[in-house]
């Protein structure tokens, strides 16, 4: 399955619904407020069964519509228990997790946008799964993967320790990712954990920090490419994330993500000298590099501000100009590096050594 279809059926998830027949699964069921019996879960096994041989079958792509319709349905309802939708998870799992592991990228999708509403961790941990490239060689099924657990995170029913826990698994999975917008979608999922509402602020801290960290394995790794990394253009919309986050930290922890990011942004920035002709000679690559440098300046400006802000007083009128871009943008070799050595000088020094 190439990537529009793919997106098409993700989007089609979130934008609306055909017709369903109603379901035969017990309004009682669906709404148990404990944990369900032997006997409700084989009810919720067989509507399971049945709805999801279309997944299998592989053929009816209209068939496997209103088959995961009638599945998410039932998961959407506003009286949908918890209970309700932990069993559905491990029923569909057991169903259909052969599929969702197996070659047909049509069928898992469908599966995985299934499991992805019943807010349980066993259904999150599968999502997380197929998301990393050492369990899951099929980009396309990664990128699904990666954009279902991204929404998943902000909603799934879990404890505190296990965003962190999940954090750690993502970072493992991005520092091994070559598909950029596999690599994107995790990266966006680590940041829907961080910013769980309900999340305790020391759980929060500690998953800005795994993504932080993961955003510096990055950069050390596309600096270490000896061509254009089209992993660059990844990093530049994760960046913009990363800024917002910063803006509202406290002093403390903005210090404390100082040390290991603005390192990272001098990564990028001595990637992207190192890497100069063969980024300049591709378009969409020149394009994303600048879009990324600005970024770096921005956000290099932003933390300096905060951990020297005596540099910063009486500032000159051209304090704010941004340089490195527009040096990329105009092909200056001598300006983009002479600005980058200013900025690898001072993040070479303390308070960020």
């Amino acid at each position: 399955m190439t990537l529009r279809p793919l997106l098409s059926i993700l989007l089609a998830a979130c934008l609306g619904a055909p017709a369903i027949a109603q379901t035969s699964i017990d309004r009682a069921v669906v709404g148990a407020t404990a944990p369900l019996s032997d006997a409700q879960k084989s009810t919720v096994a067989a509507f399971i069964a049945k709805q999801g041989g279309a997944f299998k079958s592989g053929t009816d792509s209209e068939a496997m519509e209103g088959a995961r319709w009638a599945m998410v349905s039932l998961l959407r309802d506003p009286a949908a228990s918890p209970n309700f939708r932990k069993a559905f998870a491990v029923a569909a799992i057991a169903e259909l997790g052969a599929l969702i592991k197996g070659s047909d990228v049509q069928g898992a999708v469908q599966a995985m946008q299934v499991l992805r509403f019943t807010r349980a961790t066993e259904a999150a941990d599968l999502l997380l799964e197929r998301s990393s490239p050492g369990s899951e060689p099929n980009a396309a099924k990664r990128i699904s993967a990666s954009t279902l657990l991204a929404e998943s995170l902000k909603d799934v029913d879990a404890n505190a320790a296990y965003f962190e826990s999940t954090a750690r698994r993502l970072r493992e999975a991005c520092s091994a990712e070559t598909d950029p917008v596999a690599l994107q979608q995790k990266l966006l999922a680590m940041s829907s954990a961080a910013r769980r509402k309900d999340l305790p602020p020391d759980n929060s801290r500690a998953v800005r920090k795994a993504l932080v960290e993961t955003l510096s394995g990055l950069a050390k790794s596309i600096k270490g490419s000896k061509a254009a990394d089209p992993r660059m253009q990844t990093m530049q919309r994760a960046l913009i994330s990363v800024r917002n986050d910063v803006v509202e930290m406290s002093q403390a922890e903005r210090s404390a993500v100082a040390k290991v990011l603005a390192p990272s942004l001098i990564d990028l920035v001595a990637a992207a000298s190192a890497q100069w002709e063969s980024a300049h000679a591709d378009a969409q690559a020149a394009a994303a590099y600048a879009s990324t440098m600005n970024s770096c300046e921005v956000l290099l400006r932003l933390l300096d501000r905060s951990e020297r802000p005596g540099a910063y007083e009486g500032g000159k009128p051209d304090g704010d100009q941004r340089l490195l871009a527009p040096a990329w943008d105009t092909k200056d070799r001598s300006k983009f590096d002479a600005e980058a050595k200013k900025w690898t000088d001072i993040v070479s020094a303390p308070p960020y050594r």
